[in-house]
């Protein structure tokens, strides 16, 4: 974990499946259709992880995040404060179609070829894929609605 990110209180309380805790589930899609236009909007965010085990997301503005120092669920909650590979945000689009960033403080991707294992590894899971890319002058991943996400394929 990030030693530099910003800490709060209970930042590292596992977060539960009755808190919303989920394991990532394969999707559908083989094969990634052609690129649809463009979403103008992203939905509900989602944190999500990937340990050792397994990718686990969760609600980003959800009660149990609510009622922690921080108001909404972080990275660290997805793993009780203990360690993970890399994290970022995700928007469900549709069923089979989702929306990713990097963008994690407690996580931390290191480089645009990290970004491009994962935005592979969410279209090899079984979905169409969106990202917001990485930004290789500031070396930090892009954020929902600052730059237009680009359309994955393989």
């Amino acid at each position: 974990m990030n030693s530099e990110a910003r800490r709060y209180v209970g930042d590292a309380d596992q977060m539960r499946p009755d808190d919303g805790l989920m394991c990532w589930v394969d999707g559908t899609i083989e094969s990634p259709i052609a690129e649809p236009e463009t979403p103008e909007e992203f939905g509900d965010r989602h944190l999500w992880v990937v340990t050792t085990e397994n990718v686990h997301y969760a609600p980003e503005a959800c009660d149990f995040g609510k009622c922690r120092g921080a108001g909404a669920t972080k990275h660290s909650n997805l793993t009780g404060g203990g360690r993970a590979f890399v994290g970022g945000e995700l928007v469900f689009l549709e069923a089979d179609t989702i929306a990713i960033t990097g963008c994690s403080g407690r996580y931390r991707l290191r480089s645009g070829k990290e970004m491009a294992a994962i935005e592979r590894a969410f279209v090899e899971s079984g979905y169409n894929v969106w990202s917001m890319g990485y930004n290789e002058d500031t070396n930090r991943p892009h954020q929902f609605g600052l730059s237009d996400p680009k359309w994955i394929s393989l």
